[in-house]
């Protein structure tokens, strides 16, 4: 049970302030949910008594009270009414439990989606090195699969867990008061292989979620990369190479989801077995020392009703356990949840742009173990300037464009903008004044102009500005052979389009944010020598004077129109 306590505790930690008071609403559900379920199986008590019992009128004081209050005749009417009662308690009983369950649900997965967003949110404050260091497969299942698992298993998990403890306690105790034999019979059947059962199992769990937990963004890795390199793929032979990765993780994984379903559906046949034990017991016990077989028609029949309701309790507390077993790795992904704390309100500085950019001594390395890339480094760009980095491979140009576009953050130096030092308070500021174009520009599955405007509502799209900055990037007459023109639908990472078309709708995004400074990380090197020189050209007149750009190019004639060109030795 100790996974429960962990569970207990990391939810409280992990609860935002404004769910706990929610928390304690579905804990009082929690508990009603629980009477009902008792009210139910409490009322099948009549109904067995009065057809196992002779002169149950007699007998009984409820029976006398409900015979003569209706002007009964018969006791075949009193069953007759008693199963119309049974009949309209359950529907009631369950008509309540399925809203809580609901009200839970909503509560549960609600958390999904608040810790979803967070934990996004938190990543993106880890910023560029993060993404850069880290595998996309293992941030999608943290951010989509953890926090839901989280929800479901632990959080929904939990309810579920205490509301069949409740019920099973309670029903244990009503045993052990009506008789304590059936009490002591199912303490020495049920209990003990429940325990043994649940202890093996549980380590089982670990395991295999631990196996799976490593095994799925894998796969994921694999299966993306072979739709995504699916031409060199073809064209190397290597199909059955990358298809032999996915069938040997994928078997893996097939196993061990295997094996989990038997643990998961094992606990029902383990009772059941161990409960029908106590039946044969019981029998046994009953025609040897009970009175007369209608004693043990009773005993069964009372050990029938309790055995209704517990073995289902007993199976979803295992499942539940199993679950949270499961999905126990999922404590160590949402502790930034916990130790990272995101401040609602930020504050956000402005910062201008009139003169220059300065990066001064500046000494960079990606981690402590490693040289410098960059060691004492100073830049000044002035404003309107076209600036070109060249230098050979691995000498820091990438570096340098990284730094300057607030990616990566110097171990030693400044970088400032009109002599004011680029912070995270000043860099969205900052980043409404810069625009960026990648050797492979980013393109997501719309229309052109959905990538021009791109994060924009459709209805907020200025369609005159974009057609503007569409001609600026020399895009025009290409949107003229287009029969939806900016309407038009580029295909998953543009598909549709050229490799200069791509580089085109790059500039034309970056002009239509009003950037004042434009980033060029060799936009051009992956073009054919034609469509590089009219990409050369449309960069080119953009050197207006207006615009300062940064260019890193390959080739000399990329640069032709910039003011100067430094040098990164490196």
């Amino acid at each position: 049970m100790k996974i429960i306590f962990e569970t207990i505790r990391f939810i409280r930690l992990i609860l935002p302030k404004q769910y706990k008071l929610r928390a304690i609403g579905i804990g009082i559900l929690l508990f009603i949910n629980s009477g009902l379920e008792l009210l139910g199986l409490g009322a099948l008590y009549p109904v067995f008594a009065v057809l196992l019992v002779d002169s149950v009128v007699e007998k009984f004081g409820w029976a006398k009270w409900i015979y003569n209050s209706f002007g009964m005749t018969d006791e075949r009417q009193l069953i007759v009414v008693l199963a119309v009662a049974l009949f309209v308690i359950f529907i009631i009983k369950n008509l309540l439990s399925l809203w809580i369950t609901k009200i839970q649900s909503i509560f549960s997965l609600s958390l999904y989606r608040e810790f979803t967003l967070k934990l996004h949110e938190i990543y993106y404050r880890r910023g560029f090195s993060f993404f850069k260091t880290t595998n996309s497969n293992i941030i999608m299942r943290d951010i989509k699969v953890a926090t839901e698992r989280f929800s479901q298993s632990h959080v929904l998990g939990l309810l579920n867990f205490a509301n069949e403890i409740v019920v099973l306690l309670a029903i244990v105790i009503s045993i052990a008061i009506y008789d304590i034999r059936i009490f002591v019979l199912l303490l020495l059947t049920v209990i003990p292989p429940f325990y043994f059962f649940y202890r093996w199992v549980g380590r089982q769990s670990i395991t295999l979620s631990a196996i799976r937990n490593r095994i799925e963004p894998i796969i994921g890795k694999n299966i993306f990369q072979s739709i995504n390199g699916y031409v060199d793929i073809i064209i190397s032979g290597s199909e059955k190479v990358f298809r032999k990765r996915i069938e040997e993780n994928v078997e893996e994984l097939v196993n061990v989801n295997v094996k989990t379903n038997i643990y998961n559906l094992a606990p029902t046949r383990v009772i059941e077995t161990f409960l029908m034990l106590a039946i044969a017991i019981m029998i046994a016990y009953g025609i040897y020392y009970l009175p007369s077989k209608a004693d043990l028609v009773k005993l069964l029949g009372l050990f029938a009703i309790a055995g209704y309701r517990i073995l289902p309790s007993i199976n979803r507390m295992m499942i539940a356990i199993n679950g949270i077993n499961q999905n126990y790795w999922v404590f160590k992904i949402l502790t930034p949840l916990i130790s990272e704390k995101i401040n609602k309100i930020e504050i956000e500085k402005e910062v201008s742009f009139k003169n220059h950019l300065k990066l001064k001594h500046i000494n960079f390395a990606y981690s402590e173990n490693t040289k410098n890339i960059l060691t004492d480094y100073s830049l000044t760009i002035k404003k309107g300037e076209v600036i070109g980095l060249v230098g050979p491979s691995g000498a820091g140009k990438t570096t340098i464009m990284n730094i300057l576009l607030g990616f990566l953050i110097p171990q030693k130096g400044t970088y400032e903008i009109d002599d004011v030092i680029l912070t995270t308070e000043n860099l969205k500021s900052f980043y409404k004044k810069v625009g960026y174009v990648q050797q492979q520009v980013y393109l997501v599955d719309g229309t052109i102009s959905e990538n021009v405007a791109f994060g924009c509502e459709n209805h907020e799209i200025d369609i005159e500005k974009l057609k503007k900055v569409l001609d600026q990037a020399s895009l025009t007459e290409f949107m003229a052979n287009l029969p939806d023109g900016i309407n038009t639908m580029i295909g998953e990472n543009g598909a549709k389009l050229s490799g200069g078309q791509r580089q085109r709708i790059g500039i034309a995004r970056a002009l239509y944010f009003n950037a004042e400074i434009l980033f060029f990380d060799e936009a051009t090197s992956s073009l054919d020598i034609q469509t590089e020189k009219d990409i050369t050209e449309s960069i080119n007149k953009l050197a207006d004077g207006k615009l300062t750009m940064i260019i890193i190019a390959h080739q000399l004639s990329t640069l032709k129109s910039c003011d100067r060109i430094e040098k990164i030795i490196g």
